[in-house]
C-alpha cells in the first residue's frame, strides 16, 4: 500500500483547501513549499509527547493544491535521506486510524 504523509480536509471555502500533513521539529517541509512556490498559511500543529513526528494544519489557496501534494511528496524522500526510516511506518499508521473514524462516521 502507498502511504499518505498528507490529508485533504473536508472544509467548505470558495478560496482554499485545508490539508493537514506529517513533518518534524526541524520544518523539513518548509523549503520545499518555498522551491514549489506554495504560499502556506499555517494553523495549528499537534504532537503527542515522546514522539518525533507533528502533523501540521494548514491552508492554501486551491490553485496550489498541486503544487502542496508535489513538495510533500518530495518530503517523503527527504525524510528517508535524513535518516527518519520509521516515517513511512508513522505515516501508514494515521493513515489506517484516519480511515478507520472515517468508515466509523459513515
Amino acid at each position: 500500500m502507498d502511504y499518505k504523509n498528507f490529508f485533504k480536509l473536508q472544509r467548505f471555502s470558495l478560496l482554499y483547501d485545508y490539508y493537514c500533513f506529517i513533518d518534524v521539529a526541524d520544518y523539513l517541509a518548509d523549503k520545499l513549499f518555498i522551491r514549489h512556490r506554495v504560499n502556506v498559511k499555517f494553523q495549528q500543529e499537534m504532537q503527542k509527547h515522546g514522539c518525533r513526528y507533528l502533523i501540521i494544519f494548514c491552508r492554501i489557496k486551491k490553485r496550489d493544491r498541486l503544487r502542496l501534494e508535489a513538495a510533500l511528496g518530495e518530503l517523503k524522500n527527504k525524510m528517508l535521506l535524513l535518516g527518519y526510516t520509521d516515517y513511512e511506518k508513522f505515516c501508514k499508521k494515521i493513515q489506517k486510524s484516519l480511515l478507520e473514524i472515517n468508515g466509523k462516521n459513515h
